[in-house]
């Protein structure tokens, strides 16, 4: 068992296929590059005063390989997948996979297993915050009110599907600063995640409490309706289609998918459409018009309409900032 996040990274990258560049690396920011007979791509590790970390992978390996971890340090991690090639397993409960889009989990010190697929392209950014950040840190800065983060983040781990948080992953990912402007930088990124989660939880709470009961069976059904619509961004399902797969009446799906992910179904979905577009648009290969079509909205200017309504910039202004990094 390891007992820090820290030290299961340094001993990730000695006992798996990664050297250090170290043209490319400085204290607090390390850079690896998959060493070539299991692979291709790197990783970088960017840690800031035992406090927090930021981890940028794009590889690909040759060959399966499995990562199983143990670490008895209290620790969240809120990530940002790009791909959805890989799987985890934590504890004795079944193999997921990991979807694009926001991840958030709290470490319980229980055994992780995570999976690669060969020849299967592995990209995410990862931000990991300690609980000494929590603890000490935050409270000397903001007193009290610093619980309701953490309340956020544990609402967080239950309902990630936040495009605003994916946005300040890609900023975090495209970043160029070194050095202590780095730090300063990403310490206002984390921040800036923190406020945002904390912000969508305490909107959530707001609303008049919901009056149903769900059992394993309905989270399970609700489970599924979220994994249909992530396999079918460009349908438009009919509330009567989603509440027939969750085995529902319309009136109690609506009521038990609000209460369980603090939004409306279609909401949810517009979310999971701006979650993909964001990732579509950095492959130059893809047209706007195509990547409208690709999420579901056949008029171009309506889903730009809606892209700049959440993140505050144009798609082709978005792409724009992503080719000057």
């Amino acid at each position: 068992m390891i007992e820090t996040i820290h030290e299961y990274y340094s001993v990730l990258t000695e006992q798996y296929p990664f050297t250090m560049v170290y043209e490319y690396s400085q204290e607090g920011d390390h850079f690896y590059r998959m060493e070539p007979e299991y692979g291709d791509g790197s990783l970088r590790l960017i840690s800031f005063n035992d406090m927090f970390m930021v981890i940028i992978a794009d590889y690909t390996p040759k060959h399966d390989f499995e990562k199983v971890s143990e670490i008895t340090q209290s620790y969240v991690e809120i990530s940002q997948f790009e791909t959805s090639s890989s799987s985890f397993k934590v504890g004795d409960q079944k193999v997921k996979p990991v979807k694009k889009g926001i991840c958030c989990y709290i470490n319980n010190s229980k055994k992780i297993y995570v999976y690669c697929k060969k020849k299967e392209p592995v990209r995410f950014t990862k931000v990991i915050i300690s609980k000494e950040y929590y603890d000490d840190f935050l409270q000397k800065r903001y007193g009290d009110s610093y619980q309701g983060a953490k309340n956020a983040v544990r609402f967080l781990s239950k309902s990630p599907n936040q495009p605003e948080l994916n946005f300040i992953f890609q900023q975090i990912k495209s970043s160029r600063a070194k050095g202590s402007s780095m730090n300063i930088y990403l310490e206002g990124k984390i921040l800036e995640l923190l406020a945002l989660a904390t912000y969508n939880y305490e909107q959530a709470i707001k609303t008049e409490p919901i009056h149903v009961k769900l059992s394993n069976k309905d989270v399970r059904s609700l489970k599924k309706v979220i994994e249909y619509m992530n396999k079918n961004l460009s349908k438009y399902p009919s509330i009567e289609e989603l509440s027939k797969m969750a085995s529902m009446s319309t009136t109690r799906f609506q009521l038990a998918f609000k209460k369980t992910y603090g939004t409306t179904v279609y909401e949810y979905l517009k979310s999971l459409r701006m979650n993909q577009a964001l990732i579509l648009l950095q492959d130059s290969g893809y047209s706007i018009q195509n990547i409208a079509k690709e999420v579901g909205y056949n008029n171009a200017g309506h889903f730009a309409g809606i892209f700049k309504k959440i993140y505050g910039v144009t798609p082709k202004k978005y792409r724009d900032m992503q080719d000057i990094l």
